[in-house]
């Protein structure tokens, strides 16, 4: 296990240096979020597709600053935020936003959505956090030509969200430290990844899963209990 006075050190200076990147970043986002918005009011006389390039960078663009204004949040512990949330529409959301770096890995997605599924409590935007780095690091883990399934199911009292891939697959013994903060096995990889996305789900009041086969791929499951589902 790694020294808790290390890692403290280690999150503090995280912090100090999320807020000044969090600062640099904003002056260039502004100003391509400008450009976007001059593009906007030219649309009548742009092509369909560059108008649909438009609108889906625009859309990636104010999740890259939703994410730097809350990146913050990894340090807070609250769950103030949760309202009703439609599980289908935010996974949609998300396919959608990373749908370029699918389409660029010629990567297959696979979606299995219960139309039934009832509204849950959560947090809209932490949750759609979680499935696009869920997603991307499925991604990264699948080779060319692999295959993601999402599904969404009511089983019982339960709500299950879950990501599979034909990728890679996790060793046993680093599954048992794969939430840790700082624990990575990727080159250029934070460790934070997924330390975060277990700490937005837990404040949420759900539960976040990982069965892994090395070789055959990996599936991570979110769980939303009874109490959390809405009118269901």
């Amino acid at each position: 296990m790694p020294n808790n006075k290390i890692v403290r050190n280690k999150m503090e200076l995280l912090g100090k240096l999320t807020a000044s990147l969090t600062h640099e970043l904003r002056n260039p986002l502004s100003a391509i979020k400008m450009n976007l918005e001059y593009l906007k009011m030219l649309e009548d006389e742009l092509p369909a597709h560059i108008n649909e390039t438009v609108d889906s960078t625009a859309e990636a663009l104010n999740r890259i600053q939703y994410l730097i204004e809350n990146i913050l949040d990894f340090s807070r512990s609250n769950g103030k935020g949760n309202s009703s949330c439609n599980i289908n529409r935010v996974t949609s959301k998300a396919v959608e936003i990373i749908n370029i770096s699918v389409t660029s890995n010629f990567v297959l997605i696979n979606l299995d959505l219960d139309e039934k599924l009832p509204l849950v409590k959560c947090d809209e935007n932490k949750l759609l956090q979680v499935i696009l780095n869920l997603l991307t690091n499925a991604i990264e883990a699948c080779s060319k030509e692999g295959t993601i399934s999402i599904e969404t199911r009511r089983n019982d009292s339960n709500i299950f969200w879950s990501i599979s891939d034909t990728g890679v697959g996790i060793r046993k013994e680093d599954i048992e430290r794969i939430f840790d903060d700082f624990y990575t096995n990727k080159e250029k990889g934070t460790g934070l990844g997924l330390s975060v996305c277990k700490r937005l789900i837990n404040e949420m009041g759900a539960k976040l899963l990982i069965e892994s086969e090395p070789g055959v791929g990996s599936t991570f499951s979110i769980t939303f209990s009874s109490d959390q589902i809405i009118n269901g």
